[in-house]
């Protein structure tokens, strides 16, 4: 079952950046594409397990890029590995905008034990 948490307003995430949060304990990166369309995925290099925070965000191709290994992962499509050395997809979560006291605000969907 996946259980959504608050994490940051709309608009505190502009377009084509990127912003670390919690979701409910977990380490999460928020990203906006070109387009507006946002991404939550895992803020851990799955190759390295050094955070992704300060990785390269590009915005046109959807992709983050370690700084550590410069391991690249499209977060479009499920965190897939674009270039190693990691050979492990990202964990991307689900994302859905809700009102949340008086402001729309970024939920972060984590899959949750029943």
């Amino acid at each position: 079952m996946t259980q959504f948490f608050p994490t940051v307003t709309v608009q505190s995430l502009e377009d084509g950046r990127m912003i670390k949060c919690q979701a409910d304990g977990v380490a999460v990166l928020l990203a906006r594409d070109s387009e507006g369309k946002i991404f939550a995925f895992e803020n851990n290099c799955s190759h390295a397990d050094k955070p992704l925070e300060r990785g390269l965000w590009k915005p046109e191709s959807r992709e983050i890029v370690c700084p550590f290994h410069k391991a690249v992962f499209d977060v479009s499509q499920n965190g897939a590995v674009k270039s190693g050395p990691a050979v492990v997809s990202l964990t991307v979560f689900t994302v859905e905008v809700r009102v949340h006291e008086g402001v729309e605000t970024i939920f972060v969907g984590l899959d949750t034990a029943d």
